[in-house]
């Protein structure tokens, strides 16, 4: 009985024995310069999937950095635009992992231009956002002791809205080109940005150019208000 037992334990032990080593020539061998001969594929593909949650080079990536707060400063609306232009100059992640569900080359193309739309818009609304901090909406009488200010601030307003009209040009061309393509993406509001752009029922050209209108009129406004406090 003794024999039998002692054989029991000699073999349990050669075969954890052979466990370790095993083990521990696939760790050697994973680590070893030839790694690539050795390790199955399918050990690189968790790295390959998260490595842009934690190192962002993709497209998709910066955008997902985008963030709007309830209340949010210049600072932050300045980062938002620094990550979407970086953004618009990234490759896109591969198909099967963007953000939407892609099943074809057509549908990946017109993914592809919808979120160069969606992203020239955000970039665009961004410096609205600042030009509206800078942008004085009323012109009272005894505003003349700070025309000098205001219509340095007024400067400021203006180059910011001249600096969103390329992108909501861009915004619009890629807008046309997605629907030009007869296939409906899993990218619901961003759809439904791209159809209302086609209709002319969204229209930031007109927006801005509103914005630059009144500005010119509250300079005009203020010069007045000014020629009139010095008499």
């Amino acid at each position: 009985m003794k024999h039998v037992i002692k054989i029991i334990l000699i073999s349990v032990f050669i075969i954890s024995l052979q466990g370790t080593l095993f083990s521990e020539d696939y760790q050697y061998q994973y680590f070893n310069k030839e790694k690539d001969k050795y390790v199955p594929f399918s050990d690189y593909i968790p790295k390959v999937r998260l490595h842009y949650y934690t190192v962002p080079h993709y497209l998709e990536d910066f955008y997902q950095l985008y963030g709007m707060k309830q209340h949010y400063n210049e600072n932050s609306l300045r980062k938002n635009i620094d990550r979407l232009k970086t953004a618009l100059n990234c490759k896109f992640r591969h198909p099967s992992e963007a953000l939407v569900k892609v099943e074809s080359d057509e549908e990946y193309l017109k993914y592809r231009r919808l979120m160069f739309m969606h992203i020239n818009i955000l970039i665009m609304r961004n410096y609205l956002r600042i030009a509206s901090r800078y942008d004085k909406q009323k012109i009272y009488f005894y505003n003349s002791p700070f025309a000098k200010e205001i219509n340095e601030s007024f400067d400021i307003a203006e180059s910011l809205y001249r600096e969103a009209i390329p992108y909501w040009g861009k915004a619009e061309k890629y807008a046309m080109d997605a629907s030009e393509i007869k296939i409906t993406t899993g990218l619901g509001f961003i759809e439904s940005e791209r159809y209302s752009i086609v209709k002319g029922d969204l229209s930031y050209g007109k927006i801005i150019n509103d914005h630059l209108k009144r500005l010119t009129s509250k300079r005009e406004k203020l010069a007045a208000a000014l020629a009139s406090a010095k008499k």
